[in-house]
């Protein structure tokens, strides 16, 4: 299996900068495309509370500069560990639906990604991102652990 593009989603937590050093690794040793992704999730969630208004208009558009503003900070730090081949993309949405989105659509082969080591008692009452990418990812995913 030949890796040329892995998807790597990033969202400015400590746990990210680890996901970060296993994409540069990856990108790095398999000259790869690494193509960084934050999904803006705050407007998706507050969907049933927001108006047309001016007003959330503008906090939209602040959660999308966040966004912007942590990607740019990611490709900075992946050009700094050596990667050649950086690509950003802002997703606007719930997390994993976006995720298996982006990756169908960049054609990615690998998907780098955090997670959190859950209890089994956890994972039942957590739907976590982790879990729903996992159940319909369009290709093979390498989990890095918190903690």
């Amino acid at each position: 299996m030949e890796i040329k593009t892995i998807l790597c989603p990033v969202d400015g937590t400590e746990l990210a900068d680890k996901v970060l050093e296993a994409a540069a690794y990856l990108g790095k040793a398999l000259d790869a495309r690494v193509v960084l992704l934050n999904i803006v999730e705050k407007w998706y969630r507050s969907a049933p509370f927001t108006t047309d208004s001016a007003e959330w208009e503008t906090i939209h558009e602040g959660w999308l500069k966040e966004g912007r503003a942590i990607l740019e900070t990611n490709a900075g730090k992946l050009k700094a560990m050596g990667v050649k081949h950086i690509e950003t993309t802002l997703g606007d949405g719930e997390a994993a639906y976006e995720i298996v989105a982006i990756a169908t659509q960049k054609n990615a082969d690998l998907i780098v990604m955090a997670t959190h080591r859950y209890s089994p008692m956890g994972k039942l009452f957590i739907g976590s991102v982790t879990s729903k990418v996992s159940k319909h990812t369009p290709c093979p995913i390498m989990w890095v652990f918190a903690g």
